[in-house]
């Protein structure tokens, strides 16, 4: 059935009249006029909570769905009276019998020709006791009575389920619980198109000015332009969430601010390159902010009710809330509070911001987990790159515990929060490539690679055939390590002065291919396996060298998949479980060859297979002097170049494994192995002799 105001309302509420209050009573507000604007949600009613007959009946939703907007317009297609809780004075018992007789209502309301939607049930409970929330819905349950037509409460699902409770076991009642869904593509594109128009006739109170002062008149002659950039929009946010069943592109305020950004821009011309510019995330955060600044609005609201002269500027804003979501999923202390906070507002401050967190949009109401992976990554982000040395770690135990799935927006988030800074732990290199490889696609390609001493460069990427590719660079904090988690492939590590560790105490898997040096390598895990990637074809060999292994004593030989190749190089790799996997290869004794080998080897497996299909590496990374780490390295890039072994072509530098084989006598798997022939001992004495090393 559907339950529109059209098809379902308007005839429920049949017997309402208009009615005109006698008195002006806050927040009450008889039949509301209808927004032009207005997009209307879709409603569902509860299976197992669907008895219509009820005096009472309650819709719920999560925060920033849309819930008053909706409430206004039921009651202005039926001529119900709208109560706005959060502007009403204290409810208690006997506040609905006070409120309607006060009105002079009351008769009209026996008469069965007026009814009530009390809206913000959830911010009216901030501000009572239990028992008091107990005593009004108790009184909502008496001035309900036995009529036909019914009250209607409407909250979070927290608050709604909650009064359902308390109106069964107090009262008897059994009330039909109606969920405003989210918007679905269609109607979210119809939405941002309305608000666009809402917002083109916006007027700043403070100014007495259009808050768009252009949009009015370009919306006549270029209307087709914002209609597709509304879609385009639309359409963008929808792809990137899909991992969350198009949810978080059906919030209201998410709406709301795509429509702010397509109204932003006052040259239709540019349309469209403002719709690019706001693409690969920065949509999310966008939208994100404008949910947290409908949240830090609503408190203020509550606070300024209760506590005057107090000043909004800093209270609640972004960091806050985040610092506290926080706190919350990941169960730490919570963060102290803003510093201009006047004293006699801290109490009833604090109150407010703990009767408003649990229902906050970014958590799920009934699991005070995130709300969905987009405001995870969102709180995620925040604690990592915060201030708050404790709930950083928290938040990166929370998102390394092998019970949660990467989070295909952690690194979009992680990135915006840094600005322009991009030095980060080592110890977060791990959470964010795993969050690049959840949002890699079919045919898409995931590769990281860090080098250096002391700290490294991090270089994450995302290639998408035919397509530009995604490139993420880093900096690591001099003395941390590199950790991940349960399954890894596609890294290359050259780092001999840090320890690097893999898995988290379970199954470990290696996907090739892996390449990793390091200073000390641990492998926390219970079991090993080691498989060829999806494709099954190209660099199928994981190459794990450590000055010093650690792992389980009791860890048995790994499992190696057929296809794929594993070869271990430290000290004890030549005894159980890791004999059968030994490396045979290994440097000259000579430690001017053993040098030239080095730079070999560090220089042709930092190519990694392009998205155009060749081993390719940017021009700037081939360069830099931590790939050739003197002349030596110059003088060996050099010589492959004229020998056609690498070639440079716009910004990329090509490598060629035949020609590689032909020229210098090995092959790109050998020189992983560190099987140099006689033939690549030649070649590069010959390059040693030019320097005359």
């Amino acid at each position: 059935m559907e339950y529109s105001i059209d098809q379902f309302w308007r005839s429920r509420f049949a017997p309402v009249r208009m009615q005109s209050p006698s008195a002006t009573l806050l927040g009450w507000h008889a039949a509301p006029s209808h927004s032009s604007a207005f997009v209307e949600a879709a409603l569902s009613l509860r299976a197992d909570f669907n008895d219509l007959t009820q005096s009472v009946w309650l819709v719920a939703a999560p925060g920033a769905v849309g819930k008053s907007t909706l409430a206004k317009e039921i009651c202005a297609a039926t001529n119900a009276v709208y109560l706005d809780l959060a502007a009403a004075t204290t409810v208690a018992g006997n506040y609905l019998v006070g409120g309607l007789v006060k009105a002079g209502l009351w008769s009209a309301w026996q008469a069965g020709q007026s009814t009530l939607l009390v809206d913000a049930l959830d911010e009216a409970r901030l501000r009572v006791t239990q028992s008091s929330f107990e005593d009004f819905l108790a009184d909502v349950a008496n001035v309900a009575g036995t009529r036909g037509v019914p009250i209607v409460l409407l909250g979070r699902v927290g608050i709604i389920e909650e009064a359902w409770s308390i109106l069964n076991e107090k009262s008897g009642l059994k009330p039909p619980i109606f969920d405003i869904e989210l918007f679905q593509p269609a109607r979210a594109k119809e939405f941002v198109t309305a608000a666009i128009d809402r917002l083109a006739k916006a007027v700043d109170l403070t100014s007495g000015k259009h808050s768009y002062p252009h949009l009015e008149g370009v919306l006549v002659a270029h209307r087709p332009v914002y209609e597709r950039a509304a879609e385009s929009l639309v359409d963008h946010l929808t792809a990137e969430t899909s991992a969350d069943g198009r949810q978080f592109a059906g919030y209201a305020p998410v709406l709301e601010a795509v429509a702010t950004v397509i109204a932003s821009e006052p040259n239709p011309a540019k349309i469209d390159d403002a719709i690019e510019s706001i693409f690969k995330g920065q949509v999310l955060s966008r939208v994100t902010s404008e949910v947290m600044l409908r949240e830090s609005g609503k408190l203020f609201n509550q606070l300024a009710a209760t506590v005057s002269d107090v000043n909004s500027a800093g209270l609640y804003e972004a960091p806050e809330q985040l610092a506290r979501l926080a706190s919350l999923v990941f169960d730490t202390s919570a963060p102290g509070l803003p510093d201009d906070l006047p004293q006699h507002a801290i109490a009833p401050y604090e109150k407010a911001v703990q009767s408003l967190l649990p229902q906050h949009p970014f958590l799920d109401s009934k699991t005070q987990k995130p709300a969905g992976a987009v405001f995870g990554a969102c709180i995620l982000a925040a604690a990592l790159t915060g201030g708050d040395a404790d709930l950083a770690r928290a938040a990166q135990r929370f998102a390394s515990g092998g019970h949660n799935t990467p989070n295909p927006f952690l690194l979009t988030f992680y990135k915006q929060a840094l600005s322009e800074q991009n030095e980060i732990p080592a110890e977060h290199v791990g959470l964010l490539y795993a969050s690049l490889e959840a949002a890699a696609g079919a045919g898409e390609t995931v590769r990281l690679n860090a080098e250096g001493e002391g700290s490294l460069a991090i270089e994450m990427l995302l290639l998408r055939p035919g397509e530009k590719d995604e490139i993420y660079e880093f900096v690591t904090v001099a003395g941390s390590e590199l950790r991940f988690g349960r399954r890894i492939g596609g890294i290359t590590i050259d780092a001999d002065e840090i320890d690097v560790e893999f898995g988290d105490g379970g199954q470990l898997e290696l996907v090739a291919p892996v390449a990793v040096k390091a200073r000390n390598l641990v492998l926390n895990c219970s079991e090993l396996v080691v498989k060829p990637d999806h494709s099954g074809q190209g660099d199928q060999l994981v190459y794990l060298e450590a000055a010093q292994a650690v792992a389980d004593p009791g860890l048995r030989p790994p499992t190696v998949r057929h296809g794929v190749k594993l070869q271990v190089a430290w000290p004890e790799s030549k005894v159980y479980p890791w004999n059968p996997f030994a490396s045979t290869g290994g440097e000259d004794p000579d430690p001017r060859m053993a040098d030239a080998q080095r730079a070999l080897r560090r220089l042709c497996i930092s190519f990694r297979s392009h998205s155009k299909g060749r081993l390719a590496r940017y021009k700037g990374k081939v360069e830099h002097f931590r790939m050739t780490k003197g002349n030596l390295g110059v003088a060996l890039r050099e010589r492959l170049v004229a020998d056609n072994v690498l070639s440079l072509k716009g910004a990329m530098y090509f490598l060629e494994p035949d020609i590689l084989g032909a020229q210098v006598g090995i092959s790109f798997h050998d020189l992983k192995l560190k099987h140099y022939s006689p033939q690549s001992r030649a070649y590069l004495q010959s390059v040693l002799d030019v320097l005359g090393q």
